[in-house]
């Protein structure tokens, strides 16, 4: 096993996951049945991942949401906001049977920086808008496309293509395809992939047997933007 399986904590009627804002925090949700989200002691203001893996559902007014798969895929990646503009990065693995419910314990919760009230929404959309960008085909005008082959040194046990390069204005994308060339399972932790500058990384799939491959997005910041730092 080339990485460390991911931790899901789980407990007693709930999956309690706990963390600064910024942090990605694993947990389960069931492929079968809605899944409820909530976060101890705030309103979840906004759910959103890639379009089209999962359906949602808000319970207004208790301030948590419903969320469900709605592909065959054995990772959801998400981000939930709460009403002061916080986010968490949850990294979900789909299994086939109902789950508790997931709660989300800011780690910490009285050193909250106000300087993130108000930054943290744009920066989603245009993540959001960059992540779809790189699994779509589709191209526009306001970023720099390019297509690759750049094989880049990750593990021994495995090869790693930059397939896809996207330029924007604040956000650099690269797409990626990650095959186990190994003869064991390969279980990639998303973090382990995270270096300087480095805003986003989802993995599509996780687990890998002997030989697969999972495709893997790696967002990051234009350092030659000014207004990004």
């Amino acid at each position: 096993m080339l990485l460390l399986s991911l931790n899901i904590g789980l407990a007693s009627a709930a999956q309690y996951v706990i963390g600064k804002p910024d942090e990605t925090l694993s947990a389960s949700i069931s492929r079968t049945d809605q899944t409820l989200i909530r976060i101890a002691g705030h309103k979840i203001r906004r759910l959103f991942g890639v379009e089209g893996t999962f359906t949602s559902t808000p319970d207004k007014e208790a301030g948590a949401i419903y969320i469900k798969p709605t592909t065959n895929v054995s990772v959801l990646t998400v981000h939930v906001s709460d009403e002061n503009g916080r986010t968490w990065k949850l990294l979900l693995s789909v299994v086939n049977a109902p789950v508790d419910t997931i709660v989300i314990k800011e780690k910490n919760s009285l050193s909250v920086s106000l300087n993130q009230h108000g930054k943290n929404l744009p920066r989603e959309d245009a993540i959001k808008e960059m992540l779809n960008a790189l699994m779509s085909n589709k191209k526009d005008d306001a970023n720099e496309y390019e297509d690759t082959h750049d094989v880049t040194q990750l593990w021994k046990e495995a090869e790693f293509v930059r397939v896809k390069n996207i330029k924007g204005s604040t956000l650099i994308g690269d797409k990626y395809q990650l095959t186990n060339t190994s003869n064991k399972v390969m279980i990639i932790d998303e973090r382990e992939l995270y270096r300087k500058g480095v805003v986003e990384v989802t993995v599509d799939k996780p687990n890998l047997q002997p030989g697969e491959s999972s495709e893997v997005f790696v967002i990051s910041a234009n350092t030659a933007d000014d207004s990004d730092e």
